[in-house]
Protein backbone atom coordinates (compact mmCIF):
# COMPACT_ATOMS: atom_id res chain seq x y z
CA UNK A 1 0.00 0.00 0.00
CA UNK A 2 2.82 2.42 0.85
CA UNK A 3 4.52 1.55 -2.43
CA UNK A 4 1.34 2.44 -4.30
CA UNK A 5 1.06 5.81 -2.57
CA UNK A 6 4.71 6.53 -3.37
CA UNK A 7 4.18 5.82 -7.08
CA UNK A 8 0.94 7.77 -7.12
CA UNK A 9 2.50 10.86 -5.54
CA UNK A 10 5.36 10.77 -8.05
CA UNK A 11 2.77 10.79 -10.83
CA UNK A 12 1.16 13.93 -9.39
CA UNK A 13 4.32 15.94 -8.82
CA UNK A 14 4.77 18.77 -11.32
CA UNK A 15 7.76 18.27 -13.59
CA UNK A 16 10.42 20.91 -13.18
CA UNK A 17 11.40 22.85 -16.33
CA UNK A 18 14.67 21.33 -17.48
CA UNK A 19 15.14 22.38 -21.08
CA UNK A 20 17.10 20.52 -23.69
CA UNK A 21 18.58 22.12 -26.73
CA UNK A 22 17.10 25.54 -27.33
CA UNK A 23 14.39 25.70 -29.98
CA UNK A 24 16.13 28.76 -31.43
CA UNK A 25 19.16 26.60 -32.20
CA UNK A 26 16.98 24.25 -34.25
CA UNK A 27 15.46 27.23 -36.07
CA UNK A 28 18.91 28.53 -36.98
CA UNK A 29 19.92 25.07 -38.14
CA UNK A 30 16.80 24.76 -40.29
CA UNK A 31 17.38 28.19 -41.85
CA UNK A 32 20.94 27.24 -42.76
CA UNK A 33 20.41 23.66 -43.93
CA UNK A 34 16.88 23.30 -45.27
CA UNK A 35 17.07 22.58 -49.04
CA UNK A 36 13.87 24.43 -49.89
CA UNK A 37 15.06 27.60 -48.16
CA UNK A 38 18.38 27.33 -49.97
CA UNK A 39 16.65 26.88 -53.32
CA UNK A 40 14.41 29.93 -52.85
CA UNK A 41 17.34 32.06 -51.70
CA UNK A 42 19.35 31.00 -54.73
CA UNK A 43 16.39 31.98 -56.91
CA UNK A 44 16.52 35.43 -55.30
CA UNK A 45 20.25 35.70 -55.97
CA UNK A 46 19.63 34.62 -59.53
CA UNK A 47 16.98 37.32 -59.96
CA UNK A 48 19.45 39.94 -58.72
CA UNK A 49 21.74 39.11 -61.62
CA UNK A 50 19.09 40.27 -64.10
CA UNK A 51 19.44 43.90 -62.99
CA UNK A 52 22.80 44.58 -64.67
CA UNK A 53 21.73 42.58 -67.70
CA UNK A 54 18.60 44.53 -68.55
CA UNK A 55 20.20 47.86 -67.66
CA UNK A 56 23.06 47.52 -70.12
CA UNK A 57 23.14 48.80 -73.67
CA UNK A 58 22.88 46.27 -76.48
CA UNK A 59 26.20 45.06 -77.81
CA UNK A 60 27.67 47.17 -80.62
CA UNK A 61 27.68 45.65 -84.08
CA UNK A 62 30.96 45.38 -85.98
CA UNK A 63 30.99 44.38 -89.63
CA UNK A 64 33.81 44.03 -92.12
CA UNK A 65 33.82 43.52 -95.86
CA UNK A 66 36.52 42.92 -98.50
CA UNK A 67 36.06 43.71 -102.16
CA UNK A 68 37.15 40.88 -104.41
CA UNK A 69 37.86 43.50 -107.00
CA UNK A 70 38.80 46.94 -105.71
CA UNK A 71 36.02 49.48 -106.14
CA UNK A 72 37.20 52.57 -107.91
CA UNK A 73 36.50 55.70 -105.95
CA UNK A 74 37.45 59.28 -106.59
CA UNK A 75 40.05 59.05 -103.86
CA UNK A 76 41.39 55.68 -104.90
CA UNK A 77 40.49 52.02 -105.09
CA UNK A 78 38.49 50.77 -102.08
CA UNK A 79 39.58 47.30 -101.07
CA UNK A 80 37.78 46.86 -97.72
CA UNK A 81 35.19 48.41 -95.44
CA UNK A 82 34.72 48.27 -91.65
CA UNK A 83 31.59 49.55 -89.89
CA UNK A 84 30.75 49.87 -86.20
CA UNK A 85 27.21 50.59 -84.93
CA UNK A 86 25.79 51.13 -81.41
CA UNK A 87 22.02 51.12 -80.90
CA UNK A 88 20.42 53.23 -78.15
CA UNK A 89 16.89 52.55 -76.86
CA UNK A 90 14.53 55.39 -76.17
CA UNK A 91 15.33 57.53 -73.17
CA UNK A 92 14.23 55.94 -69.87
CA UNK A 93 13.80 52.46 -71.30
CA UNK A 94 16.85 50.99 -69.58
CA UNK A 95 16.00 52.65 -66.27
CA UNK A 96 12.49 51.21 -66.38
CA UNK A 97 13.89 47.78 -67.24
CA UNK A 98 16.32 47.96 -64.30
CA UNK A 99 13.49 48.99 -62.01
CA UNK A 100 11.38 46.04 -63.15
CA UNK A 101 14.22 43.59 -62.58
CA UNK A 102 15.04 45.03 -59.16
CA UNK A 103 11.41 44.87 -58.03
CA UNK A 104 11.11 41.31 -59.32
CA UNK A 105 14.20 40.42 -57.28
CA UNK A 106 12.62 41.99 -54.20
CA UNK A 107 9.54 39.86 -54.79
CA UNK A 108 11.80 36.80 -54.88
CA UNK A 109 13.33 37.86 -51.58
CA UNK A 110 9.87 38.19 -50.04
CA UNK A 111 9.10 34.70 -51.34
CA UNK A 112 12.25 33.55 -49.55
CA UNK A 113 11.06 35.25 -46.37
CA UNK A 114 7.71 33.49 -46.65
CA UNK A 115 9.30 30.07 -47.12
CA UNK A 116 11.62 30.67 -44.19
CA UNK A 117 8.74 31.84 -42.00
CA UNK A 118 6.70 28.80 -43.02
CA UNK A 119 9.66 26.58 -42.18
CA UNK A 120 10.02 28.17 -38.75
CA UNK A 121 6.35 27.59 -38.04
CA UNK A 122 6.57 23.96 -39.13
CA UNK A 123 9.66 23.36 -37.00
CA UNK A 124 7.96 24.90 -33.97
CA UNK A 125 4.72 22.98 -34.49
CA UNK A 126 6.49 19.62 -34.81
CA UNK A 127 8.76 20.39 -31.85
CA UNK A 128 5.70 21.18 -29.73
CA UNK A 129 4.02 17.99 -30.97
CA UNK A 130 7.10 16.01 -29.95
CA UNK A 131 6.94 17.58 -26.52
CA UNK A 132 3.26 16.64 -26.24
CA UNK A 133 3.87 13.04 -27.30
CA UNK A 134 6.76 12.70 -24.87
CA UNK A 135 4.63 14.03 -22.01
CA UNK A 136 1.77 11.72 -23.00
CA UNK A 137 4.23 8.83 -23.03
CA UNK A 138 5.47 9.69 -19.55
CA UNK A 139 1.97 10.11 -18.16
CA UNK A 140 0.85 6.85 -19.75
CA UNK A 141 3.86 5.04 -18.28
CA UNK A 142 3.08 6.52 -14.85
CA UNK A 143 -0.53 5.41 -15.15
CA UNK A 144 0.58 1.90 -16.05
CA UNK A 145 2.59 1.81 -12.81
CA UNK A 146 -0.41 3.10 -10.87
CA UNK A 147 -2.69 0.52 -12.49
CA UNK A 148 -0.22 -2.25 -11.60
CA UNK A 149 -0.36 -1.04 -7.99
CA UNK A 150 -4.16 -1.04 -8.11
CA UNK A 151 -3.99 -4.54 -9.57
CA UNK A 152 -1.82 -5.64 -6.64
CA UNK A 153 -4.31 -4.23 -4.15
CA UNK A 154 -7.23 -5.88 -5.97
CA UNK A 155 -5.40 -9.22 -6.07
CA UNK A 156 -4.64 -9.04 -2.35
CA UNK A 157 -8.27 -8.23 -1.57
CA UNK A 158 -9.40 -11.09 -3.79
CA UNK A 159 -7.05 -13.51 -2.02
CA UNK A 160 -8.26 -12.33 1.38
CA UNK A 161 -11.87 -12.76 0.33
CA UNK A 162 -11.19 -16.19 -1.15
CA UNK A 163 -9.49 -17.36 2.08
CA UNK A 164 -12.33 -16.19 4.32
CA UNK A 165 -14.88 -17.60 1.89
CA UNK A 166 -13.20 -21.03 1.96
CA UNK A 167 -13.32 -21.42 5.77
CA UNK A 168 -16.92 -20.57 6.57
CA UNK A 169 -18.60 -23.23 4.40
CA UNK A 170 -16.62 -26.06 6.03
CA UNK A 171 -18.41 -26.20 9.42
CA UNK A 172 -21.77 -25.94 7.75
CA UNK A 173 -20.95 -28.95 5.61
CA UNK A 174 -19.90 -31.03 8.66
CA UNK A 175 -23.12 -30.41 10.61
CA UNK A 176 -25.37 -31.34 7.73
CA UNK A 177 -23.48 -34.61 7.23
CA UNK A 178 -23.84 -35.88 10.83
CA UNK A 179 -25.42 -39.43 11.25
CA UNK A 180 -29.08 -39.55 12.44
CA UNK A 181 -29.87 -41.68 15.55
CA UNK A 182 -32.83 -44.15 15.51
CA UNK A 183 -33.79 -43.90 19.23
CA UNK A 184 -36.65 -41.79 20.54
CA UNK A 185 -34.36 -39.59 22.50
CA UNK A 186 -32.16 -39.43 19.56
CA UNK A 187 -35.11 -38.37 17.48
CA UNK A 188 -36.03 -35.79 20.09
CA UNK A 189 -32.45 -34.65 20.21
CA UNK A 190 -32.31 -34.37 16.47
CA UNK A 191 -35.66 -32.66 16.39
CA UNK A 192 -34.60 -30.15 18.98
CA UNK A 193 -31.33 -29.60 17.23
CA UNK A 194 -33.21 -29.38 13.96
CA UNK A 195 -35.14 -26.45 15.34
CA UNK A 196 -31.91 -24.53 15.82
CA UNK A 197 -29.68 -25.81 13.03
CA UNK A 198 -31.68 -24.54 10.05
CA UNK A 199 -31.37 -20.97 11.32
CA UNK A 200 -27.65 -21.31 11.98
CA UNK A 201 -27.03 -23.08 8.69
CA UNK A 202 -29.02 -20.43 6.82
CA UNK A 203 -26.98 -17.68 8.37
CA UNK A 204 -23.74 -19.40 7.47
CA UNK A 205 -24.97 -20.05 3.92
CA UNK A 206 -25.90 -16.36 3.56
CA UNK A 207 -22.48 -15.39 4.83
CA UNK A 208 -20.95 -17.78 2.34
CA UNK A 209 -22.99 -16.29 -0.49
CA UNK A 210 -21.98 -12.77 0.54
CA UNK A 211 -18.36 -13.85 0.69
CA UNK A 212 -18.58 -15.46 -2.73
CA UNK A 213 -20.24 -12.32 -4.11
CA UNK A 214 -17.50 -10.17 -2.62
CA UNK A 215 -14.86 -12.49 -4.04
CA UNK A 216 -16.41 -12.22 -7.48
CA UNK A 217 -16.41 -8.45 -7.17
CA UNK A 218 -12.73 -8.44 -6.24
CA UNK A 219 -11.98 -10.75 -9.17
CA UNK A 220 -13.79 -8.36 -11.51
CA UNK A 221 -11.65 -5.55 -10.10
CA UNK A 222 -8.52 -7.52 -10.95
CA UNK A 223 -9.71 -8.20 -14.48
CA UNK A 224 -10.75 -4.59 -14.94
CA UNK A 225 -7.29 -3.34 -13.98
CA UNK A 226 -5.65 -5.86 -16.29
CA UNK A 227 -7.80 -4.69 -19.21
CA UNK A 228 -6.92 -1.08 -18.44
CA UNK A 229 -3.21 -1.97 -18.33
CA UNK A 230 -3.42 -3.66 -21.73
CA UNK A 231 -5.12 -0.60 -23.23
CA UNK A 232 -2.52 1.73 -21.74
CA UNK A 233 0.35 -0.43 -22.97
CA UNK A 234 -1.11 -0.43 -26.48
CA UNK A 235 -1.47 3.36 -26.33
CA UNK A 236 2.13 3.60 -25.14
CA UNK A 237 3.37 1.64 -28.16
CA UNK A 238 1.34 3.88 -30.47
CA UNK A 239 2.89 6.98 -28.89
CA UNK A 240 6.38 5.58 -29.42
CA UNK A 241 5.63 4.89 -33.09
CA UNK A 242 4.10 8.33 -33.57
CA UNK A 243 7.13 9.96 -32.01
CA UNK A 244 9.42 8.13 -34.43
CA UNK A 245 7.47 9.53 -37.39
CA UNK A 246 7.58 13.07 -36.01
CA UNK A 247 11.31 12.82 -35.30
CA UNK A 248 11.90 11.76 -38.91
CA UNK A 249 9.81 14.68 -40.20
CA UNK A 250 11.59 17.12 -37.90
CA UNK A 251 15.03 15.94 -39.01
CA UNK A 252 14.12 16.22 -42.69
CA UNK A 253 13.28 19.88 -42.09
CA UNK A 254 16.81 20.28 -40.73
CA UNK A 255 18.24 18.23 -43.62
CA UNK A 256 19.92 15.65 -41.43
CA UNK A 257 19.62 11.92 -40.76
CA UNK A 258 16.03 10.95 -39.97
CA UNK A 259 17.02 8.98 -36.87
CA UNK A 260 18.98 11.81 -35.25
CA UNK A 261 17.87 12.36 -31.68
CA UNK A 262 15.81 15.48 -31.04
CA UNK A 263 16.17 17.15 -27.67
CA UNK A 264 12.89 18.34 -26.23
CA UNK A 265 12.05 20.48 -23.23
CA UNK A 266 10.72 18.68 -20.16
CA UNK A 267 8.27 21.50 -19.53
CA UNK A 268 6.56 24.04 -21.72
CA UNK A 269 5.24 27.36 -20.53
CA UNK A 270 2.08 29.04 -21.80
CA UNK A 271 3.38 32.05 -23.76
CA UNK A 272 1.81 35.51 -23.88
CA UNK A 273 0.90 37.29 -27.09
CA UNK A 274 3.97 38.86 -28.75
CA UNK A 275 2.21 42.22 -29.26
CA UNK A 276 -1.09 43.77 -28.12
CA UNK A 277 -4.16 42.41 -29.88
CA UNK A 278 -5.08 45.77 -31.39
CA UNK A 279 -1.73 45.96 -33.22
CA UNK A 280 -1.99 42.59 -34.96
CA UNK A 281 -3.95 43.59 -38.11
CA UNK A 282 -1.66 46.50 -38.95
CA UNK A 283 1.44 44.47 -38.15
CA UNK A 284 0.30 41.61 -40.39
CA UNK A 285 -0.47 43.95 -43.29
CA UNK A 286 2.87 45.72 -42.89
CA UNK A 287 5.11 42.69 -42.36
CA UNK A 288 3.53 39.67 -44.02
CA UNK A 289 5.96 38.49 -46.74
CA UNK A 290 3.23 37.31 -49.13
CA UNK A 291 1.57 40.72 -49.14
CA UNK A 292 4.95 42.36 -49.59
CA UNK A 293 5.77 39.99 -52.45
CA UNK A 294 2.51 40.77 -54.24
CA UNK A 295 3.09 44.48 -53.75
CA UNK A 296 6.56 44.20 -55.30
CA UNK A 297 5.15 42.17 -58.17
CA UNK A 298 2.54 44.85 -58.81
CA UNK A 299 5.22 47.55 -58.89
CA UNK A 300 7.38 45.39 -61.14
CA UNK A 301 4.51 44.94 -63.59
CA UNK A 302 3.90 48.67 -63.60
CA UNK A 303 7.56 49.14 -64.51
CA UNK A 304 7.17 46.45 -67.17
CA UNK A 305 4.25 48.40 -68.59
CA UNK A 306 6.50 51.46 -68.86
CA UNK A 307 9.18 49.38 -70.59
CA UNK A 308 6.69 48.04 -73.13
CA UNK A 309 5.40 51.53 -73.74
CA UNK A 310 8.90 52.92 -74.34
CA UNK A 311 9.68 50.03 -76.65
CA UNK A 312 7.14 51.53 -79.03
CA UNK A 313 9.41 54.54 -79.57
CA UNK A 314 12.22 54.55 -82.14
CA UNK A 315 15.66 53.20 -81.36
CA UNK A 316 18.57 55.25 -82.58
CA UNK A 317 21.86 53.82 -83.78
CA UNK A 318 25.10 55.75 -84.07
CA UNK A 319 28.11 54.37 -85.89
CA UNK A 320 31.03 54.88 -88.16
CA UNK A 321 32.19 53.33 -91.41
CA UNK A 322 35.86 53.09 -92.30
CA UNK A 323 36.85 52.49 -95.92
CA UNK A 324 40.35 51.27 -96.81
CA UNK A 325 41.57 52.75 -100.11
CA UNK A 326 44.59 52.11 -102.30
CA UNK A 327 46.17 54.86 -104.45
CA UNK A 328 45.08 54.70 -108.04
CA UNK A 329 47.61 55.25 -110.81
CA UNK A 330 47.17 58.49 -112.72
CA UNK A 331 44.99 60.07 -110.05
CA UNK A 332 46.28 63.56 -109.31
CA UNK A 333 43.89 64.16 -106.41
CA UNK A 334 45.96 65.15 -103.40
CA UNK A 335 43.79 62.78 -101.24
CA UNK A 336 44.46 59.85 -103.55
CA UNK A 337 44.74 56.65 -101.52
CA UNK A 338 43.67 58.14 -98.21
CA UNK A 339 41.22 56.01 -96.18
CA UNK A 340 37.63 57.19 -95.85
CA UNK A 341 35.78 57.72 -92.55
CA UNK A 342 32.01 58.17 -92.59
CA UNK A 343 29.78 58.71 -89.47
CA UNK A 344 26.43 56.94 -89.73
CA UNK A 345 23.11 57.05 -87.95
CA UNK A 346 20.20 54.59 -88.09
CA UNK A 347 16.69 54.64 -86.70
CA UNK A 348 14.53 51.64 -85.89
CA UNK A 349 10.97 52.58 -86.85
CA UNK A 350 8.30 50.76 -84.77
CA UNK A 351 5.51 51.18 -87.26
CA UNK A 352 3.58 47.99 -86.39
CA UNK A 353 1.77 49.48 -83.42
CA UNK A 354 -0.59 46.65 -82.52
CA UNK A 355 2.06 44.46 -80.96
CA UNK A 356 3.34 47.27 -78.77
CA UNK A 357 -0.16 48.21 -77.69
CA UNK A 358 -0.89 44.56 -76.89
CA UNK A 359 2.30 44.32 -74.81
CA UNK A 360 1.26 47.36 -72.77
CA UNK A 361 -2.22 45.93 -72.21
CA UNK A 362 -0.77 42.57 -71.23
CA UNK A 363 1.33 44.15 -68.49
CA UNK A 364 -1.63 46.20 -67.30
CA UNK A 365 -3.90 43.16 -67.04
CA UNK A 366 -1.20 41.29 -65.15
CA UNK A 367 -0.81 44.21 -62.76
CA UNK A 368 -4.55 44.40 -62.08
CA UNK A 369 -4.65 40.63 -61.53
CA UNK A 370 -1.88 40.87 -58.95
CA UNK A 371 -3.74 43.72 -57.26
CA UNK A 372 -6.80 41.50 -56.90
CA UNK A 373 -4.62 38.69 -55.55
CA UNK A 374 -3.24 41.12 -53.02
CA UNK A 375 -6.74 42.02 -51.83
CA UNK A 376 -7.70 38.35 -51.62
CA UNK A 377 -4.56 37.56 -49.64
CA UNK A 378 -5.25 40.50 -47.34
CA UNK A 379 -8.70 39.10 -46.55
CA UNK A 380 -7.34 35.57 -46.14
CA UNK A 381 -4.66 36.73 -43.72
CA UNK A 382 -7.19 38.57 -41.59
CA UNK A 383 -9.33 35.43 -41.41
CA UNK A 384 -6.24 33.39 -40.48
CA UNK A 385 -5.44 35.97 -37.81
CA UNK A 386 -8.93 35.72 -36.32
CA UNK A 387 -8.68 31.93 -36.27
CA UNK A 388 -5.23 31.97 -34.66
CA UNK A 389 -6.40 34.49 -32.06
CA UNK A 390 -9.46 32.35 -31.33
CA UNK A 391 -7.23 29.28 -30.92
CA UNK A 392 -4.96 31.21 -28.55
CA UNK A 393 -7.82 32.47 -26.40
CA UNK A 394 -9.47 29.04 -26.37
CA UNK A 395 -6.19 27.38 -25.37
CA UNK A 396 -5.68 30.02 -22.68
CA UNK A 397 -9.13 29.30 -21.22
CA UNK A 398 -8.57 25.55 -21.38
CA UNK A 399 -5.22 25.94 -19.63
CA UNK A 400 -6.85 27.63 -16.64
CA UNK A 401 -9.75 25.17 -16.67
CA UNK A 402 -7.62 22.02 -16.74
CA UNK A 403 -5.32 23.36 -14.02
CA UNK A 404 -8.31 23.71 -11.69
CA UNK A 405 -9.82 20.39 -12.73
CA UNK A 406 -6.50 18.60 -12.30
CA UNK A 407 -6.16 19.90 -8.73
CA UNK A 408 -9.70 18.85 -7.84
CA UNK A 409 -9.29 15.43 -9.45
CA UNK A 410 -6.04 14.83 -7.53
CA UNK A 411 -7.78 15.56 -4.23
CA UNK A 412 -10.73 13.33 -5.10
CA UNK A 413 -8.45 10.50 -6.21
CA UNK A 414 -6.47 10.60 -2.97
CA UNK A 415 -9.68 10.28 -0.97
CA UNK A 416 -10.95 7.39 -3.11
CA UNK A 417 -7.63 5.54 -2.90
CA UNK A 418 -7.57 5.82 0.89
CA UNK A 419 -11.14 4.54 1.01
CA UNK A 420 -10.42 1.62 -1.31
CA UNK A 421 -7.19 0.73 0.46
CA UNK A 422 -9.09 0.60 3.76
CA UNK A 423 -11.47 -1.98 2.37
CA UNK A 424 -14.09 0.17 0.71
CA UNK A 425 -15.94 -0.78 -2.43
CA UNK A 426 -15.04 2.29 -4.49
CA UNK A 427 -12.88 0.57 -7.09
CA UNK A 428 -14.99 1.74 -10.03
CA UNK A 429 -14.83 5.26 -8.67
CA UNK A 430 -11.04 4.98 -8.36
CA UNK A 431 -10.74 3.79 -11.95
CA UNK A 432 -13.07 6.50 -13.22
CA UNK A 433 -11.28 9.26 -11.31
CA UNK A 434 -7.87 7.99 -12.40
CA UNK A 435 -9.02 8.10 -16.03
CA UNK A 436 -10.50 11.55 -15.51
CA UNK A 437 -7.26 12.81 -13.97
CA UNK A 438 -5.34 11.36 -16.91
CA UNK A 439 -7.64 13.18 -19.33
CA UNK A 440 -7.28 16.43 -17.40
CA UNK A 441 -3.49 16.24 -17.39
CA UNK A 442 -3.41 15.44 -21.09
CA UNK A 443 -5.93 18.20 -21.71
CA UNK A 444 -3.72 20.68 -19.85
CA UNK A 445 -0.69 19.74 -21.91
CA UNK A 446 -2.72 19.92 -25.12
CA UNK A 447 -3.93 23.38 -24.14
CA UNK A 448 -0.39 24.63 -23.45
CA UNK A 449 0.84 23.19 -26.75
CA UNK A 450 -2.12 24.68 -28.63
CA UNK A 451 -1.35 28.05 -27.07
CA UNK A 452 2.27 27.86 -28.24
CA UNK A 453 1.20 26.76 -31.72
CA UNK A 454 -1.28 29.65 -31.91
CA UNK A 455 1.46 32.13 -30.99
CA UNK A 456 3.70 30.53 -33.62
CA UNK A 457 0.95 31.00 -36.21
CA UNK A 458 0.51 34.66 -35.26
CA UNK A 459 4.25 35.14 -35.65
CA UNK A 460 4.07 33.33 -38.97
CA UNK A 461 1.41 35.76 -40.19
CA UNK A 462 3.71 38.64 -39.23
CA UNK A 463 6.59 37.08 -41.16
CA UNK A 464 8.68 36.18 -38.13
Amino acid sequence: MKRFFYIFMIGLVAIQPVYGQNLDAYLDMAAEQNPRVKAVFLAYQSALQRVPQVGALPDPQLSMGVFLRPMQQMMGNQVAQISLMQMFPWMGTLDAAKEEAALSAKAKFDAFRDVRSSLFYEVKAIWYALYLIEQERQITAENIKIMHSLETIAVNRFKSGATSGGVSPTPTGKETSMPIATGGKGMTSIASSGQMDPGGAGQEMAMGNNTNSAGKSELVDVLRTQMAILELENELHLLVDSKRVLVAHFNTLLNRAVDTEVEIANALQAPPLPIPVAQFPDSIVANNPILSMLEEEERALFAKKKVNHKMSFPKVGVGVQYGILQPRDGNTNPRNGRDMVMPTISINLPIWRKKYHAAVQEAEFQRVAVTEEQREMHNTLLVSYEKALRDFEDAERRTGLFKKQTGLAEQALRILIVSYGAGGNAFEDVMEMQLRLLNYRLGLMNAVVDQNVAVAMLERLMGR
